[in-house]
C-alpha cells in the first residue's frame, strides 16, 4: 500500500476526496488531509507518504509551492495536482516540478481514479526497479568478493543494464579463462559488445579491466591448485593459460606477495 496526503483548502472537497474515492482498492492508504500547504509540511514530517495531492489555488502558500517545497526535503515523493486553473502557466510550472497529474476541477472521481492508477503503476516500476537494481548489486559482490566499491548502492540507479552486461561478462570468462591466449576479445565477442565500450563498462561497475579480472581469476585457481602437493606447478600453468612459468610466479607474486612455491608451503 501506497501512502497518500490531500492539501486542499475546501472543506466539502476534502470530505468528498477522502470519502467518494476506493483508495484501498488503488492499493493506497489514505493518511488524512490537510487544509493548507503549511499544515501539510507539517504532517509530512510526522510521516513521509509516497504520493501527495494537492489543490493549486491554497491561501498562503499554493500547491505549487507546495510541491517544491516537498519535494525538496523527500526527493522521492509523487505530487498530483488538483485544480481548477486551466492556465498554460500552471501546467508549465507542474511539469518543471516533474508533476505526475494535473487533474482539472469541478472533480470528476473516474478520472482522478485513472489518474492515481497511472501514478500507483509508476511507483509500482519504480519499486520494482530498485528490487532489481538491489539484487543485481549483490549477485555481482557475490561474484566479485574483491569489489573495490567502484559502484555504490544509491549509484544503481539507471544503470542495471551495466550491472547485468558485466555479469554477463564475468559468466563468460569463469567459463574461458583457462584458456591459453583467452582475452579481452574473446569475452567482447561472446557478449556482442566492442572491446573498448566493454571494458569501460566492466571498468565502471567493478572499478577492474577485463584483463585485470582475467589475471585475478587465474591466480585464485592457481592458488587453489597449489593446496593441493601432487599438483606441479608446470602442471597449474597449462591448467590455467600459462605457457610461461617465470609470467606465471610473476603474476602470482604480484597477487599475493608470495611466490607459488612459498605460498604451497605455507599449507605443508
Amino acid at each position: 500500500m501506497y501512502k497518500l496526503l490531500i492539501a486542499e483548502d475546501v472543506r466539502l472537497i476534502r470530505l468528498t476526496l477522502e470519502c467518494s474515492i476506493p483508495w484501498s482498492d488503488l492499493g493506497i492508504e489514505l493518511l488524512g488531509s490537510a487544509e493548507n500547504g503549511e499544515e501539510a509540511l507539517v504532517r509530512m514530517e510526522q510521516e513521509v507518504p509516497d504520493l501527495l495531492l494537492t489543490d493549486i489555488g491554497m491561501p498562503g502558500m499554493s500547491g505549487l509551492e507546495l510541491i517544491e517545497a516537498a519535494r525538496a526535503r523527500f526527493p522521492d515523493i509523487k505530487c498530483l495536482i488538483l485544480s481548477g486553473l486551466n492556465e498554460f502557466e500552471h501546467a508549465r510550472q507542474a511539469i518543471k516540478l516533474q508533476v505526475l497529474e494535473y487533474v482539472l476541477k469541478p472533480l470528476d472521481p473516474s478520472e482522478l481514479e485513472a489518474a492515481f492508477a497511472r501514478a500507483v503503476a509508476e511507483l509500482d516500476k519504480e519499486r520494482w526497479e530498485r528490487r532489481e537494481l538491489e539484487l543485481a548489486g549483490r549477485t555481482t559482490k557475490e561474484k566479485l568478493p574483491h569489489l573495490s566499491g567502484a559502484l555504490q548502492p544509491d549509484e544503481w540507479a539507471g544503470s542495471l543494464k551495466k550491472v547485468k552486461l558485466a555479469e554477463q561478462a564475468l559468466e563468460v570468462m569463469n567459463v574461458g579463462f583457462r584458456k591459453r591466449d583467452f582475452a579481452l576479445s574473446d569475452v567482447a565477442a561472446a557478449v556482442g559488445l566492442s572491446e573498448r565500450y566493454l571494458n569501460r563498462l566492466f571498468k565502471e561497475v567493478t572499478g577492474t579491466t577485463i584483463n585485470h579480472m582475467i589475471i585475478r581469476l587465474r591466480m585464485e585457481e592457481a592458488a587453489r591448485l597449489l593446496k593441493d602437493p601432487l599438483t606441479k606447478i608446470y602442471e597449474i600453468c597449462d591448467r590455467i593459460g600459462y605457457a610461461d612459468q617465470d609470467h606465471f610466479r610473476e603474476s602470482f607474486k604480484k597477487q599475493f606477495g608470495l611466490t607459488p612455491t612459498e605460498f604451497r608451503n605455507t599449507f605443508l
